[in-house]
């Protein structure tokens, strides 16, 4: 990857706030991944997983790096599951907009007339909700809490 690539990377943008700890929206740090709360919480509890390493594709990085990137989606995904209990877990990794590897976690319930559908399908007013800062405290206490569980080493804001 190039400086000039790098510099004009909005999640490499991301990755340097939270590594400077300016993001109200850090869950934790992992070994190979940052964790935030995304901000479509008509989904309670979606995140977004963001790979350290700035590559447009899962298969660029080393493959047991890669791999250990795919182990903590999965341990995040348990723990958002743990959390919020829902019908079915989504995942995307696109990167169409952003061309550095991360990884969208959504929650999808019964009671969502949509649930079928693709996330992105549901008008981006409605799915861009925030929740009042009480749940948010308590479901970011909570994801950290379960993401501890199981990744030990994970960096938590505050540690």
């Amino acid at each position: 990857m190039t400086r000039a690539a790098h510099d004009k990377c909005g999640i490499c943008a991301i990755i340097a706030r939270l590594a400077q700890g300016k993001s109200p929206d850090l869950i934790a740090e992992l070994p190979n991944s940052w964790v935030v709360l995304g901000d479509a919480q008509f989904y309670r509890g979606y995140c977004v997983l963001l790979a350290k390493r700035h590559v447009p594709e899962p298969f660029l990085m080393p493959r047991a790096e890669a791999l250990n990137l795919f182990g903590e989606v999965c341990s995040v995904a348990e723990a958002i599951a743990e959390v919020t209990h829902p019908l079915k877990l989504n995942y995307e990794c696109l990167g169409n907009v952003e061309p550095h590897v991360h990884w969208h976690i959504f929650p999808r319930h019964d009671d969502d007339e949509q649930k079928r559908s693709p996330v992105w399908e549901r008008p981006a007013k409605e799915r861009m909700r925030t929740l009042d800062e009480h749940d948010r405290g308590a479901l970011m206490a909570a994801l950290r809490a379960e993401i501890s569980k199981r990744i030990p080493n994970a960096h938590l804001p505050g540690d």
